[in-house]
């Protein structure tokens, strides 16, 4: 079905039994929110008790924002149910709970996390908070340490790839991360005064060989359960607690994918506060903060664990982060933090800082042994 304000008043009352929030004869106030591609999103509410609401999510059968001459497969909110059985099972309180998934009108009933904060619009306004970092860096490093495919068994770990064998939105990222920035694709655009650089990044056999083997490495390497697309603008803040929300793009991959992708938009936000340094100062030591929280985790997990095992992530993660960087940049989806800058000379200093920051991270990710090697660097 098509969810919309039209047919939600129905569709509430048909499932009030399962997702256990309203009565039969609530009326209901409906508005969208959330400003994703992919998905619509509705805050419900009970016209006479405001403060009792759930958020709903709908996958239509296209890409939202391209409409139904764009198909895409519903089923890309079943892998985010999953997620959110995974995340609230292991870490209690670090995502939406989940009331209710209708796999067949692909809805997703949850908490409504009325009144956070987008962690990237406090990045934006230069509200940095180390610990919202360390949150996040705990979830990721339980996460990734309790699903991780050394530290399972062998059924678990083949429940895990089959649930999360979510290949039509890998294969999305593949495009949008790997491929079409670094390519003539429509989709691509940047700050005029930017294209010798960008071409320049298309002509550099080194990085596009270090961009290929990434390439491989996200499609073929499976150690967790991975978010898929874990950057600053898929956690909100609720009363200093980070939540961590938008999971369609989970799959069984390359844990290192997270982190990179979550590292990367703080240092588009660390590059865009060029004039800032205590806002820089912080978003430095937010980045260090994450690691640390996510490496206890695993030793927490696995008390005999290979230095190598979280050095191969950590080098990952690297790597991951500067394509990310780019691609942010040059590729079809840029971040509010730099597009936002209107002084257009200033932009300009910043995204050209940026893109030769992310390249350096894509071709020499195999060298850095340490995160304080990344830090030193900025």
């Amino acid at each position: 079905m098509e969810l919309n304000p039209d047919t939600l008043q129905g569709y509430l009352r048909n499932r009030h039994a399962e997702i256990g929030v309203f009565g039969l004869d609530t009326e209901f106030r409906v508005e969208e929110i959330g400003d994703g591609n992919l998905n619509t999103v509705y805050r419900v509410s009970d016209t006479a008790r405001p403060e009792c609401s759930i958020v709903l999510k709908h996958a239509p059968p296209y890409i939202k924002v391209l409409g139904p001459d764009y198909p895409l497969s519903t089923e890309r909110l079943t892998y985010e149910s999953r997620a959110l059985d995974v995340y609230n099972r292991l870490v209690s309180g670090a995502a939406p709970v989940q009331y209710n998934f209708d796999a067949e009108s692909a809805v997703i009933a949850m908490e409504d996390l009325r009144n956070a904060r987008v962690l990237q619009a406090d990045l934006i306004a230069g509200t940095v908070d180390p610990l919202i970092a360390e949150q996040v860096g705990r979830f990721m490093g339980i996460v990734h340490s309790r699903t991780y495919i050394d530290n399972v068994d062998g059924e678990t770990a083949h429940c895990c790839r089959r649930q999360f064998a979510n290949t039509i939105m890998q294969s999305i990222t593949a495009d949008y991360v790997f491929t079409f920035p670094y390519t003539e694709h429509e989709t691509n655009f940047w700050t005029p005064g930017l294209a010798s650089d960008v071409q320049q990044l298309k002509t550099d056999s080194n990085f596009l060989r270090q961009t290929s083997h990434l390439k491989q490495l996200f499609l073929t390497v499976q150690q967790g359960i991975t978010h898929g697309d874990l950057h600053t603008g898929s956690v909100l803040i609720q009363d200093n607690t980070a939540k961590v929300i938008d999971a369609e793009f989970a799959f069984y991959g390359p844990v290192g994918f997270d982190l990179g992708l979550y590292w990367a938009n703080y240092l588009l936000s660390y590059f865009s506060h060029q004039d800032a340094l205590r806002v820089q100062s912080a978003l430095k030591t937010a980045i260090v903060q994450t690691w640390h929280a996510y490496t206890t985790e695993f030793k927490t997990v696995d008390a005999g664990l290979k230095a190598q095992t979280l050095q191969n992530i950590f080098q990952d993660a690297i790597g991951f982060a500067g394509l990310e960087m780019l691609r942010r940049l040059i590729g079809a989806a840029h971040v509010k933090d730099i597009e936002g800058i209107v002084d257009i000379p200033r932009k300009l200093r910043v995204e050209r800082a940026a893109l030769q920051f992310g390249t350096t991270l894509v071709k020499q990710h195999r060298s850095f042994q340490d995160v304080a090697a990344v830090i030193a660097m900025l």
